[in-house]
């Protein structure tokens, strides 16, 4: 699933917040994707974000947030993310279980999965539970896009 094109400015007021980022001054780019990770019929936004105040050896910054009239309130903030990031068949507390590709940073590689836990998802994906089998990764590649072709948008 590749990532929307179009800025939102909206999500970028509630990124920008939640990093204490500044527009023109820091340079960020950013992906997102929307997808019902509760059930609800309500779509949340995964928000990927790049760049040097928001990247270290590990990964990038990463969000979930929610729609909440006409603006977005953070449910879960990510460090070290790497794309892709899948949403997996399995669920967790009612919500979709997340799993990232872990590496760099003194890092084992390999893919983590991010469960639920009735109020956010786990901030540091490189301590969650591996997923031993990667056959075993079933779901959806949410942020999956191709960077020599999209680049993100800018912030």
């Amino acid at each position: 699933m590749n990532s929307e094109t179009e800025p939102n400015p909206a999500l970028e007021d509630a990124f920008s917040k939640e990093f204490a980022l500044k527009r023109g001054e820091d340079e960020v780019r950013y992906y997102y994707n929307e997808i019902d990770l509760n059930g609800d019929g309500v779509p949340e936004t995964f928000v990927y974000l790049t760049g040097p105040v928001v990247c270290g050896t590990g990964g990038c910054g990463g969000l979930v947030v929610e729609r909440a009239n006409g603006s977005y309130k953070v449910r879960s903030r990510f460090s070290l993310v790497r794309t892709p990031v899948f949403v997996s068949d399995s669920k967790t507390n009612g919500w979709k279980d997340l799993i990232m590709f872990v590496a760099g940073g003194g890092i084992e590689p390999g893919y983590r999965i991010l469960r639920f836990d009735g109020k956010t998802y786990p901030l540091n994906p490189s301590i969650q539970p591996e997923v031993i089998e990667q056959s075993n990764i079933k779901g959806i590649g949410l942020i999956n896009d191709d960077k020599m072709k999209n680049s993100g948008i800018e912030f």
